[in-house]
Order: structure tokens, then sequence, then C-alpha cells
């Protein structure tokens, strides 16, 4: 595993779980991590360890937080910073192997993480010189390319398929650049539908930071009726247990059969990474999944495990930590998606979305209800994810096989700067993606990292949503102003060059490395933030609406006069048909 020196603690197993303790501790974790909003909390609070090692839930920690101080510094040094010379690199290579390799036993001993902030301070003045460093291509990394062939190869998709780009002499990969007035011809204003209809969607992923806190009245804005939730489902669990079987198998059970109860319920507390709910809107018949982003411990370890695997038993590769997850999500949502397709029959509509993570496992369960044809096509909506790492690498040969057009599938919501679905799809140094190959045997046939030097590749269709220019900085690629666009891929001259272009600026390792990026006011919770998305597509709803009522009052007071003065034809008719008056003589 790419990761399998990243320990984290172990759930409780001391105090038997109720009902009302799930939902009891979910409403403190989240009201405790509620100061400027319900999805994050960096105000620089300071967890002791013994704290999280009696909660396994996140508290008060930013993910982006956390994954720094899990990854050693030496791996952090190397990936993020300049290698001086080949022979340093190896070095650093087999050193970094070797704590790999000690920290992969069964000790399961804890990486204890350093002062992050300075660490990243530190990062910032290695990172100034990062692009301008050259490095060779060692010999594996030569091997590799010439076992599994490069860009003219054919062969399988890692974001070849349309254009791929060439290598320089150094191994660095290069692509087409672009400039505001060359992209922006690809970009397409989305339409006062689809904005309202993501309006609606990024309030629901907005809830799910809050699932205990839902009530009725705040889904009848949109007509949504609340179905149930995971927290829900865990309560109703632990009551039939307590009620039924629980008793007599505590009564006539000895000690240790009572503690291996209590941990089954435990473990049931704390299966899932990721938390969710399900809503009907009752005049479409559509059942709406909602999965919440990155805010466990349990979600950050799904999203560390970023090693390639097989998907659904086919050729196409898939993000292992996240593709576990959907596969929990499956199973749980399961008698939901049966119930609803059972009561609605034809008319039944499924639909999923997330944000961050969340969004990465909704377009993975979505993928499954296709592959696994457990439902038509018909009866699912496009799977619409907000600010999501991508998961796949070839991932539309699953929908050509199937017949299926990716657009019509899946819409990928995504601020401009947003760091989080840059991740794993940017352009990566030469030398670390020969690091991944070294570290896991998984990377090495990995066909996006080896034409494209990247983890997976960008699939459906991307809507780019940029924020007045006095809440963020505009893109440099995007025109000025605030905008919801989308990326139309069906225009003469479109290539996969032109999501590279995009996921590569500002590249995520420039944002990672500048120490200001973190914090309650840094880049990375700004163009994240799951409240931001609602607040900047609900600010772009009212934009439109504004010009359209302008437009309606314009027309309107060039129309008025015409209605109400009188008809010229009107009075000549009055003058013609009125009394004559008699000539005296």
């Amino acid at each position: 595993m790419a990761c399998t020196s990243f320990t984290f603690p172990a759930s409780p197993t001391s105090s038997t779980l109720r009902p009302k303790d799930i939902f009891k501790e979910h409403i403190r974790v989240r009201r405790f991590c509620s100061v400027n909003h319900p999805c994050h909390c960096i105000n620089h609070i300071q967890v002791s360890q013994s704290k999280l090692q009696n909660n396994n839930r996140s508290i008060g920690i930013s993910p982006f937080q956390s994954l720094s101080s899990m990854v050693p510094n030496l791996l952090r040094s190397f990936l993020f910073g300049p290698a001086t010379s080949k022979h340093m690199k190896m070095q650093n290579s087999m050193h970094i192997m070797e704590k790999f390799g000690e920290s992969t036993s069964d000790q399961g001993e804890e990486i204890k993480g350093a002062n992050w902030m300075e660490g990243l301070v530190a990062l910032g003045d290695l990172w100034s010189n990062i692009w301008e460093q050259k490095e060779v291509a060692d010999e594996d990394n030569t091997h590799d390319e010439g076992e599994n062939g490069g860009c003219g190869s054919g062969g399988e998709e890692g974001g070849c398929a349309e254009s791929c780009g060439l290598e320089d002499n150094d191994g660095e990969m290069r692509y087409r650049s672009y400039d505001q007035e060359s992209f922006s011809r690809f970009l397409v204003r989305v339409p006062w539908s689809d904005t309202k209809l993501f309006s609606k969607l990024a309030f629901l992923c907005n809830m799910a930071c809050v699932i205990p806190e839902i009530k009725a009245e705040d889904l009848k804005i949109y007509g949504l009726q609340f179905v149930t939730s995971s927290l829900q489902k865990k309560a109703e669990v632990a009551v039939s247990l307590e009620s039924s079987t629980m008793t007599e198998v505590l009564q006539a059970a000895s000690e240790m059969a009572r503690q291996e109860t209590e941990n089954d319920l435990l473990s049931l507390h704390h299966s899932l990474p990721c938390e969710w709910f399900v809503c009907d809107d009752s005049s479409t018949s559509t059942r709406c999944f909602v999965i919440q982003g990155m805010d466990s411990l349990a979600s950050r370890q799904a999203y560390l495990f970023f090693e390639p695997t097989k998907f659904e038993e086919t050729n196409v590769h898939v993000h292992r930590g996240t593709y576990e997850a959907a596969q929990q999500m499956y199973q749980q949502f399961m008698p939901d998606i049966l119930e609803h397709l059972h009561r609605n029959g034809e008319l039944a509509k499924l639909q999923f979305t997330g944000h961050c993570l969340g969004g990465s496992i909704a377009l993975l369960v979505h993928m499954m209800l296709l592959t696994r044809k457990l439902v038509k096509p018909s009866t699912l909506l496009p799977v619409v994810t907000f600010g999501s790492p991508f998961v796949f690498c070839g991932g539309h040969k699953l929908l050509d096989q199937l017949g299926l057009d990716v657009n019509n599938h899946i819409h990928c919501v995504m601020m401009h700067r947003d760091v989080v679905p840059r991740a794993f799809s940017c352009n990566y140094p030469n030398h670390v993606a020969t690091l991944l190959k070294r570290l896991n045997g998984s990377f090495q046939s990995l066909p996006c990292l080896i034409k494209n030097k990247t983890l997976y590749s960008p699939i459906g269709k991307l809507f780019i949503l940029q924020p007045d220019e006095r809440l963020s900085p505009p893109h440099p690629l995007l025109p000025m102003g605030s905008a919801l666009s989308v990326l139309d891929n069906t225009q003469s001259g479109f290539s996969s060059d032109i999501f590279r272009a995009f996921l590569n600026s500002p590249h995520p390792l420039e944002t990672l490395g500048d120490p200001t990026a973190y914090g309650s006011e840094g880049t990375i919770l700004r163009d994240h933030d799951s409240n931001n998305y609602l607040k900047d597509i609900n600010k772009i709803l009212r934009k439109h609406t504004r010009m359209v009522v302008r437009k309606v009052r314009k027309q309107r007071n060039l129309l008025w006069p015409l209605l109400t003065s009188p008809s010229p034809h009107q009075s000549n008719n009055e003058d013609e048909s009125g009394p004559k008056r008699e000539t005296s003589y």
C-alpha cells in the first residue's frame, strides 16, 4: 500500500453505545466546530493525543492540517522541495522506502505529527525554486516508460485519448499553453435552470455537515422531504439490539461475550468514513442521496489510501480508499434504493451528490449501479459533485462500454482555485512520479501516471465556479467577474490539454507550499468550503435574477408609453366621425 505507514488511533471500546449517544456525540462535535462554518473549524484548536484516542471523530482539526501532520517531514521535503542531484534523490528515495518498510509492521506504531505550520514555512523557501530545478529521469523510470509505452503507444487511457503532453529532455511533461482568450472560447455560461439545480444540491451538501439538526422546514424550501440518515440507521440498529436480543445475550453470556457485543455496536458506529442522508422530491419521484465531505478521521484515512485498484473487476483503475468507502455506502443505500424503485416504478429517479470526498463516493456509487445494471440508465439523474477529487483513470471507458454519454451522467462543479479537485489530477514533477512507482507496485502500471505524470484524470462535464474578485482572486484563464461556466468539450479544437491547463493553474504544490494558505483566512478553506460553494452559486443566481428583472423593467418602460398614449388613428377617426359645423351664409 502507498500509505501503509499512516496508522490511526483505535476506536473506543470502553463504553456501551446507546441510540441517543449517536446523535448527542455528532451534535456536540458539529457545534464545537461551527465557529465560522459547520463543516470546518480551524481556529488553532489543540487536541491532545489522549482525546484523539478516545474519540475517532474529527474534533477541530482541518483536513489539510491533519493530512500535513501525517506526512513524514522527509517525504514532504521530497515531494515539495527540489533535489539538487540525482544522487541525493536516490538517497532520499531509499531512506523513505526504509521508513515505509519499518512502519508497515503489525505493531501499529503511530507517526508523530511535527509542527506542520513551521514545516510549511520552511517548505516555502524550497518551493520557490522547484520549477527551476531540472533532474534527469533515472534508469528505473526509463525502464517503466519503455515497457508500458508513451503517448504514441495508444493502449490504455491515461488522459491521452485525445492528446498527450510531450516529455522534454529532463523527463517533465509539457503541454500546450493557454491564455485567457484561447481558454475562454471553450466556456459557456450555465443556464438559469441548471444554476438553480446546483443551488439546491449545494444546499443539501451543506446540510450534510449538520445532519442531526436538519429540520423538515429546512428542506421544504426546495419542496423536499427528509427520509432517513446514517445516524438514524445506527440508532435504529442500536434500539433493535437493545430491545430484542441484546438483553438476553448480556444476561446469559459471560463478560467476554458482553464486551464483544459492545465492540460490535462501536464498530457499527465508526464503520462509515462519511455520514449521509436521504430526501425525496415527490413532485418528480426523485430520491436524492447526499454524502458528507471529508469531516472525520476515517474519511481522511480513506482519502490517504490513494493507490489504484481495479473498479468492479474491469481494467479501469480507481482510487482505492474512495472505492472501498463507496462499496460500504452501496450496501447501506440498497434498501432505500429498492424501496423507492418498488414504490414509484418507471417514474422513479435517483440522484447522488456530495462535497469533497462525499462527491467522489457519490460518483462511484452511481457508476456501480450502472456497471451492475441494477437500474436503467434513465433512472439515474446526473451525479453532481462539489469540489471533489477525481478518482478514475480511464473512467470514460465504463460509460463507453455501456453506450452512454459521460456528459449526461457526471457533472463536476469546481471552484476556480479549489486545491482538492486538483490534488490527484495535476501534473506531478518527474521525481514525484518516480517515487510513487517505487513506493507501490500498483503505480507502475497506472496509465495516467505513466503517460501524463498524474494519478487520476478528470471525467464528465466540468462546471467552473468563479466568485467575485473581492472574495477570491480571479483565475488567470477565466474572464473577470463572478460566473458559473461549463467547459464545452463538444466545440471544435477541444482537447484534454484544456483540462490539464486548468487543473495545473494554480498548481496544488504552489498552493500547499504557501504557509498563508492555511487557517480560517487561508485560500484552502476559502476556495473549498462547502458553505462558500453555496453562497457563490446563490450570488450568481441572484445576479442573473436581477439582470432578468432589469431587462423586464426596461422593456416595460419602453412599452408603457406606447400602451397608454392615445392612438393617432383613433384621433383621426374621431375627427372624421364627429359632428360637423353648419356653415351659415
